[in-house]
């Protein structure tokens, strides 16, 4: 009887230590199952919905909102839930460098750089203004190799008077929707 006990305990301690073994075949990076994953290039169209001050900056692209399709391209990096993007505009040229992080199906990011910050816009009023990137931030969500979401930037607009000097004039927020399908 004290043998089939001492034979017992002996199998399931050895059973235990097997289970506790190191599997070989088992994943080895960190991925969570609820961290979407958006590396890639994507590319994709931005519409402007909405125009809030900008003086006539403001009053010009209000006027052509429903015509503003821009086209452009989406280069995503992850590591784990930080994502870095960078945003390039097919139709003007620009682009932009966004840092944030991921989640499940989506993902939130705001601009770090961007490397023409000062827009110039002739306003249909014959009117120079000067456009200065405050802050832009992107939202996405994705299914599949799909990703919609917002853009939200806000600028500085001034003007250049006669001598040659930079004065504010007003505040600029535009906000665009984005289609973007993966490369």
């Amino acid at each position: 009887m004290k043998s089939a006990l001492v034979l017992t305990t002996a199998l399931i301690a050895g059973i235990t230590a097997l289970g506790c073994g190191e599997n070989p075949t088992s994943p080895t990076t960190l991925q969570t199952p609820f961290q979407g994953q958006f590396g890639g290039t994507w590319s994709g169209s931005t519409l402007l919905t909405g125009v809030s001050g900008g003086e006539c900056v403001g009053a010009d692209l209000r006027a052509s909102a429903a015509s503003s399709l821009d086209q452009g391209t989406i280069s995503v990096a992850q590591t784990a839930s930080n994502v870095t993007a960078i945003v390039r505009s097919s139709t003007t040229g620009l682009s932009c460098r966004y840092d944030g992080s991921a989640a499940f199906t989506s993902f939130a990011l705001s601009a770090v750089s961007c490397d023409n910050a000062e827009v110039f816009f002739q306003c249909s009023n014959g009117s120079s203004r000067v456009l200065n990137l405050v802050g832009s931030t992107m939202t996405a969500t994705q299914t599949g190799n799909t990703a919609n979401g917002f853009v939200t930037s806000t600028y500085n607009v001034s003007l250049i008077d006669a001598s040659g000097d930079i004065r504010p004039v007003a505040g600029l927020t535009l906000q665009h929707t984005f289609t973007a399908l993966r490369r």
